[in-house]
C-alpha cells in the first residue's frame, strides 16, 4: 500500500493527468512536459492508537504543479485546493480515509532551471487502519 500512488490514482480519476506522463511521484523529471504535477510524500504521524490495535494516522503530501505560465500555476492550484477541500471525503483505494484537506493554500515555490513556475499545495490525509 502506497499512499502517494493511491493519491495519484485519485488525481488521474479527476482528469488531472496520467501517471508517468504528466503526474509523477517524487520530483518532476526535467524532460517532462512543461505542464505537470508531482506528489511527494513528506511524512506524517499516528494520531490515535486504539486499544484494539487500530490507528488513526495523518499523512502529509506535497503536491506541486509546474507550468510556463505563473497565472496558470496559481489558477490550477487554487482549483485543486477547492477540489481537495470539497464537502465530500474522498476515499482512496487502499486506505479508509477519514479526512482529506489542503493545509497550505497555493504558494509560489520558485522557477526551475528552465524558468518554469512551480507552485505547491500541501495536503493532509487522515486514515483509519
Amino acid at each position: 500500500m502506497n499512499i502517494a500512488k493511491d493519491f495519484v490514482d485519485f488525481m488521474v480519476a479527476q482528469g488531472l493527468g496520467a501517471f508517468g506522463e504528466s503526474i509523477f511521484i517524487g520530483n518532476m523529471p526535467a524532460s517532462t512536459p512543461n505542464t505537470c504535477w508531482s506528489v511527494i510524500p513528506s511524512g506524517g504521524r499516528p494520531l490515535i492508537p486504539n486499544s484494539t490495535g487500530e490507528r488513526v494516522k495523518a499523512y502529509t503530501l506535497e503536491v506541486r504543479y509546474r507550468s510556463n505560465n505563473a497565472e496558470d500555476v496559481y489558477d490550477t492550484l487554487q482549483a485543486f485546493e477547492e477540489l481537495v477541500n470539497s464537502n465530500s471525503c474522498t476515499q482512496l483505494a487502499n486506505f479508509d480515509t477519514i479526512d482529506l484537506e489542503a493545509l497550505v493554500f497555493p504558494t509560489d515555490e520558485d522557477l526551475d532551471s528552465e524558468d518554469r513556475t512551480i507552485g505547491l499545495v500541501q495536503v493532509t490525509l487522515t486514515t483509519y487502519k
